[in-house]
């Protein structure tokens, strides 16, 4: 009797575990966009609060192989809970602004199998951030800003492994205000399509990934097998 209810249990986990077997976790190594790793990217930042420096706005990242978008990464939907005012280097109209930008939320996807140096057997890696944050440094000129630079810092837990074991540096060169043909798709506050805001190129992105090794399925199908073990 005790095996039938094992054997009744075990089917019921690989069932529904059969659309999240993975076989294993991105290799552990530090990966840059400048070696040629993966590609740069495009990103779309969305005005859901309004203007270039509100809450509630969201950013969507892309990879950018000169003709195809999201092919090596993606960002998408973290929004922002928070700005601060850093420094204020303005002196006369000219100078510079320099803010600190928090963000919640958000997913991403890293490519796999596709030739990717990280590639460990799946066809691709996806999971949660769980950190972002942004240093943006406005320039201004006659009281009028003429460029935007930004730094990003970010970490992340890959789906099906325990750990946050993925944290990610980039720079983000602002472009124009508006919708940018060729950029990544504006989302509002529910993640769809829709809004505007600003454009701008994502570059040097660099990606540490260490330690996500454990995976989730691993402890879990352990623990139904000691329950019966003999």
């Amino acid at each position: 009797m005790r095996n039938a209810i094992l054997i009744s249990i075990l089917s019921a986990v690989l069932v529904a575990g059969t659309a999240s077997v993975y076989a294993g976790p991105p290799l552990n190594g530090v990966y840059k966009s400048s070696d040629g790793d993966f590609d740069e990217g495009r990103e779309s930042s969305t005005w859901v609060g309004g203007g270039f420096l509100t809450t509630t706005n969201v950013l969507h990242a892309l990879a950018w192989d000169g003709a195809v978008l999201g092919g090596d990464w993606r960002i998408t939907c973290p929004y922002v809970v928070s700005v601060t005012l850093e420094a204020d280097l303005v002196f006369g109209g000219f100078g510079s602004r320099i803010y600190s930008i928090q963000y919640a939320g958000g997913t991403f996807s890293l490519g796999g199998s596709g030739g990717q140096p990280l590639a460990n057997g799946d066809p691709s890696y996806t999971g949660v951030l769980t950190g972002f944050t942004e240093i943006r440094t406005l320039i201004f000129e006659s009281g009028n800003m003429v460029g935007s630079d930004s730094d990003f810092s970010f970490s992340g837990q890959v789906d099906g492994y325990t750990q946050s074991c993925i944290n990610g540096i980039a720079n983000g060169a602002w472009l124009a205000n508006g919708v940018g043909a060729g950029y990544p798709t504006n989302l509002d506050a529910n993640c769809a399509a829709g809004g505007v805001g600003h454009y701008a190129d994502t570059r040097d992105l660099t990606l540490t990934i260490a330690g996500c090794s454990v995976a989730t399925e691993e402890s879990s199908w352990g623990r139904v097998k000691s329950l019966y073990r003999d």
